[in-house]
C-alpha cells in the first residue's frame, strides 16, 4: 500500500512537470510566431524562461532576452504573457514599452553614454555612467564647490534634454574624491520631461544631498557624533545628514538613540531605538551648535524622517513642498 501511494505521488509529479514542459513549448512557439509576424528576422532569442515567482504570482509570465541581429550590443529584456500572447510591462502602463520602443531606448542609451563620456572627460578624473538607473559617478581632484555643481548641472542637462525618452527621471550625480567608495556630496538633476507622479519624494532641481558613508568626511562626522552622544549602554547611530543648500559645510545631523531592550525574554545585550536626536554642526570642527531630542513616545517612529525634515530651516530643504 505504501509503495502504491509513493508511485501515485511520483506519477502526479511527473504529470505536473510534463504539463509545464508542454506549456513551455507552446508558449515559446506562440512567441516565435509573434516575432515572425511583427518583427520578422530582426531578433535572436537569447532567453525564454518561465518567470513565475512569489512577486508576480503569474504562471503565464516568461522572462525574455532578445538580441538585435544588426547590432549585437542591443539586448532587450522583458516579460512575455503567454496567456494573453503579449508583452507584459506592469510598471510602465502609461508609457510605450513595446519591443520596438525598448530597442530604440537601448540604442539611444548607448549613444547617450558615449556622448556623456565625451562631454565630461576633460573635467573629471573618472566617469562611471549608468543610463538605465540614471546615475553618474564623477571623480574629481578636490571636493566640489557650489560653482562646480552649477557647472556640471548646466553641462549635463544641456545634453540630457536631447534625449527626453531615454533620460526622463531624476539624475543622481555622485562626486567622489581620491579613492572614496562613495562621494560625500550628491547632486539631483531633473530633466524637463521629468515625471514625479510615481516618486515617494520629489526633489528640487539641483538639490544637494549628502551620503552618510563612503567618504573620509562622512567617517569623521560619524566619529564625532558617536563620541559626543554615545554611552556604553545607550549607543547612537547616524541616521541622516542634511546640508545647507548654499553653505556646503553646515549640517543638520540626525542620529537614533538606542537603549537596552526591556523585554525580559529578549537578549539584554540587544538594543532598540527609543528616539532621534537632531544637531546642527559646522565642518570641520563640528562644534555643537543646537541640539534637540525627539522621543518615539511623542512622535511616530515610522514618520520620523518626514517629521524632522519639516523642522529644518528652509535653507536645508531639498524636497518639493507639498501643495
Amino acid at each position: 500500500m505504501f509503495k502504491f501511494i509513493i508511485c501515485v505521488i511520483v506519477l502526479v509529479i511527473l504529470l505536473f512537470v510534463l504539463s509545464f514542459k508542454l506549456s513551455d513549448v507552446k508558449a515559446k512557439r506562440d512567441f516565435v510566431s509573434h516575432l515572425h509576424e511583427f518583427h520578422y528576422d530582426k531578433y535572436e532569442i537569447l532567453t525564454f524562461k518561465r518567470n513565475f515567482n512569489t512577486a508576480n504570482m503569474n504562471p503565464h509570465l516568461y522572462r525574455v532576452e532578445l538580441e538585435l541581429k544588426e547590432n549585437i550590443n542591443i539586448v532587450i529584456t522583458f516579460e512575455w504573457d503567454a496567456k494573453n500572447k503579449d508583452v507584459h510591462f506592469p510598471y510602465h502602463t502609461n508609457n510605450d514599452r513595446g519591443i520596438e520602443s525598448l530597442t530604440r531606448y537601448q540604442q539611444q542609451a548607448i549613444i547617450l553614454e558615449k556622448e556623456l563620456h565625451e562631454l565630461l572627460q576633460d573635467d573629471v578624473l573618472s566617469i562611471d555612467i549608468d543610463v538605465f538607473n540614471h546615475t553618474l559617478e564623477l571623480g574629481l581632484e578636490a571636493e566640489p564647490t557650489l560653482q562646480d555643481f552649477q557647472y556640471f548641472s548646466n553641462k549635463i542637462c544641456g545634453l540630457l534634454k536631447q534625449y527626453p525618452d531615454t533620460w526622463n527621471l531624476d539624475g543622481h550625480i555622485n562626486f567622489s574624491v581620491n579613492d572614496e567608495n562613495k562621494g560625500f556630496y550628491e547632486l539631483i538633476l531633473k530633466p524637463n520631461t521629468n515625471d514625479d507622479n510615481d516618486h515617494s519624494f520629489n526633489y528640487k532641481h539641483n538639490a544637494i544631498l549628502v551620503n552618510n558613508y563612503g567618504s573620509a568626511k562622512a567617517a569623521h562626522i560619524v566619529q564625532v557624533v558617536e563620541k559626543e552622544f554615545s554611552k556604553p549602554e545607550s549607543p547612537v547611530y547616524l541616521s541622516h545628514i542634511w546640508v545647507h543648500q548654499k553653505c556646503l559645510n553646515t549640517f543638520f545631523i540626525a542620529f537614533e538613540k538606542h537603549e537596552p531592550r526591556k523585554d525580559p525574554f529578549e537578549n539584554n545585550q540587544l538594543t532598540e531605538g527609543v528616539g532621534m536626536g537632531l544637531v546642527k554642526m559646522t565642518y570641520p570642527d563640528l562644534a555643537l551648535d543646537t541640539y534637540k531630542y525627539y522621543d518615539y513616545k511623542t512622535i511616530s517612529e515610522e514618520n520620523t524622517y518626514l517629521y524632522l525634515i519639516k523642522q529644518l530651516p528652509e535653507e536645508y530643504q531639498y524636497l518639493e513642498v507639498e501643495s
